[in-house]
Protein backbone atom coordinates (compact mmCIF):
# COMPACT_ATOMS: atom_id res chain seq x y z
CA UNK A 1 0.00 0.00 0.00
CA UNK A 2 1.11 3.30 -0.84
CA UNK A 3 2.09 5.85 1.92
CA UNK A 4 1.46 8.78 0.39
CA UNK A 5 -2.50 8.88 0.72
CA UNK A 6 -4.03 12.05 0.28
CA UNK A 7 -5.04 13.01 3.77
CA UNK A 8 -8.93 14.06 4.65
CA UNK A 9 -7.70 17.30 5.84
CA UNK A 10 -5.83 18.42 2.48
CA UNK A 11 -8.39 19.60 0.56
CA UNK A 12 -9.98 21.93 3.43
CA UNK A 13 -6.36 23.26 4.30
CA UNK A 14 -5.20 24.61 0.96
CA UNK A 15 -8.33 26.04 0.37
CA UNK A 16 -8.12 27.90 3.71
CA UNK A 17 -4.51 29.17 3.59
CA UNK A 18 -6.11 31.70 0.66
CA UNK A 19 -7.80 33.58 3.37
CA UNK A 20 -5.67 32.98 6.79
CA UNK A 21 -3.15 30.85 8.44
CA UNK A 22 -3.48 27.51 9.15
CA UNK A 23 -2.65 25.98 12.26
CA UNK A 24 -2.26 21.61 12.23
CA UNK A 25 -2.20 19.99 15.77
CA UNK A 26 -3.23 16.56 16.83
CA UNK A 27 -1.73 13.56 18.26
CA UNK A 28 2.67 12.69 17.89
CA UNK A 29 3.51 10.63 14.49
CA UNK A 30 -0.28 11.13 12.98
CA UNK A 31 1.26 12.63 9.82
CA UNK A 32 0.96 16.13 10.51
CA UNK A 33 4.81 17.14 9.08
CA UNK A 34 3.90 15.23 5.97
CA UNK A 35 0.84 16.12 5.54
CA UNK A 36 2.29 20.00 5.62
CA UNK A 37 4.71 19.13 3.41
CA UNK A 38 2.84 17.97 1.15
CA UNK A 39 1.93 21.22 0.36
CA UNK A 40 5.01 22.58 -0.97
CA UNK A 41 5.57 22.24 -4.79
CA UNK A 42 8.58 19.28 -5.05
CA UNK A 43 9.09 19.12 -1.81
CA UNK A 44 12.78 16.91 -1.06
CA UNK A 45 15.12 17.19 1.88
CA UNK A 46 16.36 20.97 2.86
CA UNK A 47 13.67 22.68 0.85
CA UNK A 48 13.71 26.01 1.72
CA UNK A 49 10.36 26.60 2.50
CA UNK A 50 10.11 24.03 5.11
CA UNK A 51 11.73 25.57 8.74
CA UNK A 52 11.96 23.34 11.41
CA UNK A 53 12.35 25.03 14.89
CA UNK A 54 14.58 22.32 16.37
CA UNK A 55 16.83 22.83 13.71
CA UNK A 56 19.51 25.81 14.46
CA UNK A 57 19.98 26.94 11.27
CA UNK A 58 16.43 26.73 10.28
CA UNK A 59 15.94 28.40 14.13
CA UNK A 60 17.99 31.26 13.13
CA UNK A 61 16.37 31.54 9.18
CA UNK A 62 13.23 32.50 11.19
CA UNK A 63 14.62 35.10 13.22
CA UNK A 64 15.68 36.73 10.44
CA UNK A 65 13.13 36.09 8.12
CA UNK A 66 14.89 34.48 5.82
CA UNK A 67 11.94 33.26 3.62
CA UNK A 68 12.48 32.11 -0.33
CA UNK A 69 11.06 34.27 -2.59
CA UNK A 70 10.15 31.63 -5.09
CA UNK A 71 7.70 30.14 -2.93
CA UNK A 72 4.27 31.52 -1.14
CA UNK A 73 3.49 28.59 1.25
CA UNK A 74 5.78 28.95 4.27
CA UNK A 75 5.50 25.67 6.73
CA UNK A 76 6.83 26.48 10.20
CA UNK A 77 7.18 22.96 12.01
CA UNK A 78 7.83 23.32 15.60
CA UNK A 79 7.46 26.62 16.22
CA UNK A 80 5.78 26.61 19.23
CA UNK A 81 8.67 25.59 21.43
CA UNK A 82 10.04 29.50 21.30
CA UNK A 83 8.65 31.75 24.17
CA UNK A 84 7.15 34.60 22.26
CA UNK A 85 6.41 32.04 19.35
CA UNK A 86 2.75 33.71 19.25
CA UNK A 87 3.90 37.57 18.64
CA UNK A 88 6.70 35.64 15.94
CA UNK A 89 4.16 34.51 14.18
CA UNK A 90 1.77 37.40 14.27
CA UNK A 91 4.68 40.03 13.09
CA UNK A 92 4.93 37.34 10.04
CA UNK A 93 1.23 37.14 8.87
CA UNK A 94 0.25 40.59 9.50
CA UNK A 95 3.17 42.00 7.31
CA UNK A 96 3.23 39.07 4.87
CA UNK A 97 -0.24 38.08 4.26
CA UNK A 98 -0.34 39.92 0.84
CA UNK A 99 2.57 37.89 -0.60
CA UNK A 100 2.97 34.63 1.70
CA UNK A 101 0.60 31.90 3.23
CA UNK A 102 1.73 30.05 6.65
CA UNK A 103 0.89 26.85 7.83
CA UNK A 104 2.09 25.81 11.26
CA UNK A 105 2.33 22.54 12.70
CA UNK A 106 2.87 21.22 15.96
CA UNK A 107 2.47 18.75 19.22
CA UNK A 108 0.33 19.01 21.91
CA UNK A 109 1.62 22.04 23.00
CA UNK A 110 0.39 23.95 19.71
CA UNK A 111 -3.37 23.00 21.10
CA UNK A 112 -2.55 23.80 24.74
CA UNK A 113 -1.02 27.38 23.94
CA UNK A 114 -2.78 28.94 21.36
CA UNK A 115 -5.32 29.25 23.71
CA UNK A 116 -3.37 31.30 26.25
CA UNK A 117 -4.27 34.63 24.43
CA UNK A 118 -5.89 36.19 21.72
CA UNK A 119 -3.19 38.28 20.08
CA UNK A 120 -3.97 35.85 17.08
CA UNK A 121 -7.64 35.95 17.35
CA UNK A 122 -9.02 36.44 13.28
CA UNK A 123 -5.43 35.57 11.62
CA UNK A 124 -5.62 31.49 11.68
CA UNK A 125 -8.07 28.38 11.38
CA UNK A 126 -6.75 25.37 13.31
CA UNK A 127 -7.41 21.73 12.09
CA UNK A 128 -6.50 18.57 14.35
CA UNK A 129 -5.57 15.84 12.33
CA UNK A 130 -6.80 12.11 13.35
CA UNK A 131 -5.36 8.45 12.52
CA UNK A 132 -6.81 6.74 9.47
CA UNK A 133 -10.28 5.76 9.03
CA UNK A 134 -11.51 3.51 7.03
CA UNK A 135 -12.85 5.51 4.86
CA UNK A 136 -9.63 7.10 4.21
CA UNK A 137 -7.34 4.02 3.78
CA UNK A 138 -9.93 2.50 1.61
CA UNK A 139 -13.38 0.34 2.82
CA UNK A 140 -12.10 -3.16 2.27
CA UNK A 141 -12.10 -6.08 4.94
CA UNK A 142 -8.52 -6.28 4.16
CA UNK A 143 -7.65 -2.33 5.31
CA UNK A 144 -10.22 -3.24 8.20
CA UNK A 145 -8.26 -5.92 9.42
CA UNK A 146 -4.80 -4.02 9.29
CA UNK A 147 -6.34 -0.92 11.16
CA UNK A 148 -7.83 -3.08 13.65
CA UNK A 149 -4.35 -5.06 14.22
CA UNK A 150 -1.98 -1.89 13.66
CA UNK A 151 -3.48 0.84 14.12
CA UNK A 152 -4.25 3.92 12.48
CA UNK A 153 -1.52 5.98 12.78
CA UNK A 154 0.91 6.41 9.39
CA UNK A 155 4.24 4.41 10.39
CA UNK A 156 2.76 1.21 12.36
CA UNK A 157 -0.26 0.74 9.61
CA UNK A 158 1.94 1.07 6.87
CA UNK A 159 4.91 -1.21 8.17
CA UNK A 160 2.18 -4.05 9.80
CA UNK A 161 5.07 -5.75 11.32
CA UNK A 162 3.79 -6.62 14.88
CA UNK A 163 7.46 -6.71 16.22
CA UNK A 164 8.24 -3.33 14.82
CA UNK A 165 4.56 -2.21 16.34
CA UNK A 166 5.51 -3.29 19.69
CA UNK A 167 9.24 -1.13 19.80
CA UNK A 168 6.71 1.56 17.94
CA UNK A 169 4.53 1.91 21.02
CA UNK A 170 7.60 1.54 23.65
CA UNK A 171 9.23 4.72 21.87
CA UNK A 172 6.03 6.39 21.67
CA UNK A 173 5.11 6.06 25.08
CA UNK A 174 8.28 7.07 25.86
CA UNK A 175 8.92 10.56 24.23
CA UNK A 176 5.41 11.61 24.69
CA UNK A 177 6.16 11.40 28.44
CA UNK A 178 9.94 12.46 28.23
CA UNK A 179 9.70 14.79 25.68
CA UNK A 180 6.06 15.95 25.16
CA UNK A 181 5.49 16.02 28.56
CA UNK A 182 8.87 18.49 29.14
CA UNK A 183 7.48 21.03 27.33
CA UNK A 184 3.89 20.91 27.96
CA UNK A 185 4.06 20.85 32.20
CA UNK A 186 6.24 20.14 34.65
CA UNK A 187 5.70 16.62 36.66
CA UNK A 188 7.65 15.42 39.83
CA UNK A 189 7.26 11.66 39.32
CA UNK A 190 7.92 10.86 35.79
CA UNK A 191 8.55 7.36 36.15
CA UNK A 192 5.06 7.24 37.83
CA UNK A 193 3.57 8.89 35.03
CA UNK A 194 4.79 6.27 32.58
CA UNK A 195 3.76 3.64 34.82
CA UNK A 196 0.25 5.42 34.51
CA UNK A 197 0.38 5.40 30.59
CA UNK A 198 1.40 2.05 30.56
CA UNK A 199 -1.06 0.87 33.11
CA UNK A 200 -4.20 2.49 30.95
CA UNK A 201 -4.67 0.13 27.84
CA UNK A 202 -5.76 -2.34 30.53
CA UNK A 203 -8.76 -0.47 31.84
CA UNK A 204 -9.84 0.67 28.46
CA UNK A 205 -13.82 0.54 27.65
CA UNK A 206 -14.43 -0.01 31.85
CA UNK A 207 -15.46 2.49 34.09
CA UNK A 208 -12.34 4.79 35.49
CA UNK A 209 -12.36 4.82 38.82
CA UNK A 210 -9.69 7.35 40.08
CA UNK A 211 -9.77 6.00 43.46
CA UNK A 212 -8.71 2.35 42.29
CA UNK A 213 -5.87 3.32 40.01
CA UNK A 214 -4.17 6.03 42.26
CA UNK A 215 -4.25 3.14 44.84
CA UNK A 216 -2.54 0.80 42.53
CA UNK A 217 0.31 3.81 41.92
CA UNK A 218 0.54 5.39 45.40
CA UNK A 219 -0.27 8.21 44.43
CA UNK A 220 -2.82 10.91 45.42
CA UNK A 221 -5.97 10.87 44.11
CA UNK A 222 -5.82 14.77 42.40
CA UNK A 223 -2.31 13.59 41.43
CA UNK A 224 -3.87 10.55 39.38
CA UNK A 225 -7.06 12.78 38.25
CA UNK A 226 -4.68 15.57 37.35
CA UNK A 227 -2.28 13.50 35.41
CA UNK A 228 -4.95 11.99 33.53
CA UNK A 229 -6.17 15.49 32.27
CA UNK A 230 -2.21 15.50 30.93
CA UNK A 231 -2.63 12.57 29.30
CA UNK A 232 -5.47 13.47 27.46
CA UNK A 233 -3.93 17.05 26.61
CA UNK A 234 -0.95 15.15 25.04
CA UNK A 235 -3.28 12.87 23.02
CA UNK A 236 -2.44 9.97 24.97
CA UNK A 237 -5.87 9.10 25.84
CA UNK A 238 -9.45 10.81 26.30
CA UNK A 239 -12.70 10.32 28.15
CA UNK A 240 -16.04 10.02 27.75
CA UNK A 241 -18.44 10.66 30.07
CA UNK A 242 -21.98 9.18 30.43
CA UNK A 243 -24.96 9.76 28.21
CA UNK A 244 -27.17 11.78 30.37
CA UNK A 245 -28.57 15.40 31.88
CA UNK A 246 -25.80 16.70 33.63
CA UNK A 247 -28.73 17.77 36.00
CA UNK A 248 -28.95 14.76 37.02
CA UNK A 249 -26.82 13.87 39.99
CA UNK A 250 -28.40 11.12 41.75
CA UNK A 251 -26.91 8.06 39.95
CA UNK A 252 -23.24 9.11 39.62
CA UNK A 253 -21.76 6.72 37.00
CA UNK A 254 -17.54 6.26 36.41
CA UNK A 255 -16.16 7.76 33.16
CA UNK A 256 -14.95 5.52 30.57
CA UNK A 257 -11.28 5.78 28.74
CA UNK A 258 -9.93 5.12 25.39
CA UNK A 259 -6.69 5.33 23.70
CA UNK A 260 -6.13 7.63 20.35
CA UNK A 261 -3.90 4.35 19.75
CA UNK A 262 -6.00 1.46 20.33
CA UNK A 263 -3.93 -0.78 18.82
CA UNK A 264 -2.00 -0.37 22.70
CA UNK A 265 -4.89 -2.56 23.49
CA UNK A 266 -3.79 -6.20 23.93
CA UNK A 267 -7.55 -7.85 24.71
CA UNK A 268 -9.20 -7.86 21.24
CA UNK A 269 -12.50 -6.89 23.07
CA UNK A 270 -10.92 -3.96 24.62
CA UNK A 271 -9.66 -2.95 21.64
CA UNK A 272 -12.52 -3.60 19.64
Amino acid sequence: MSTLLMRYLAKKIRSDLKERMVFLGGPRQVGKTTLAQSFLSNFKDNHPAYLNWDNPVHAQKIRNREWPIAEKLIVLDEIHKFKNWRNLVKGFYDTLKNTHSFLITGSARLDHFRKGGDSLLGRYYYYRLHPYTLSEVGNTKANLTRLFTYGGFPESFHKADKRFLRRWHLERVNKLIRSDLRDLEYVSDINKMQLLAEELPRRVGSPLSFKSLAEDLQIDFKTCKRWIEILDSLYYSFLIPPFGSPKIRAVKKEQKLYLWDYSQVEDLGQRF
